[in-house]
């Protein structure tokens, strides 16, 4: 996700919008290819672009969106809502992240695991995506955000790896 889609979902996020109204906006943008190639194109006017977002969405969302498209952004809108929701989840002490895996785990392993990291992160939630990764051996990887931690038995035989060829 470019920082410039970061940037634009929390100042969406900043401006105290609807969850409901984004929702739907995020919605209707997403439903219509046709939508889509009109705010995205450079062809059409941004008084036309402007008239269709006055039609379609609703109205709390007419100024941001007006702008994104008046600055030729309206491609990164489905990035600019992802990160309107992690500003959100942020906001309310969850953290989100995904859950790589070889054998999936327990919901007391699960449980467990999003503690720790309730813990060592200092937030009131942690949600994982989980996804299967037959490539990792055993163990497994969290990744959230930029952070990623490493328990698999490919991470661990690469880490090995790596100080067998420094000697």
């Amino acid at each position: 996700m470019k920082q410039t889609a970061i940037n634009y979902g929390r100042v969406l996020f900043e401006l105290g919008i609807s969850g409901e109204d984004i929702a739907d906006a995020k919605q209707i943008y997403l439903q219509s290819e046709e939508l889509q190639k009109v705010l995205c194109s450079p062809i059409v006017s941004a008084g036309q672009k402007h008239q269709v977002i006055a039609k379609l969405f609703p109205s709390s969302m007419h100024a941001f969106l007006s702008k994104v498209c008046d600055y030729g952004e309206a491609a990164i809108l489905p990035d600019i809502f992802l990160a309107y929701e992690a500003c959100e989840r942020q906001s309310r002490g969850i953290l989100a992240g995904t859950l790589y895996y070889m054998t999936e785990p327990t919901k007391e392993q699960l449980g467990l695991l999003q503690d720790k990291l309730c813990k060592r992160f200092g937030c009131r939630q942690v949600q994982l995506t989980l996804e299967q990764d037959s490539s990792l051996i055993g163990g497994f990887v969290i990744r959230i955000g930029d952070l990623e931690i490493d328990q698999s038995i490919l991470g661990s035989m690469n880490c090995l790896k790596q100080k067998l060829t420094r000697r």
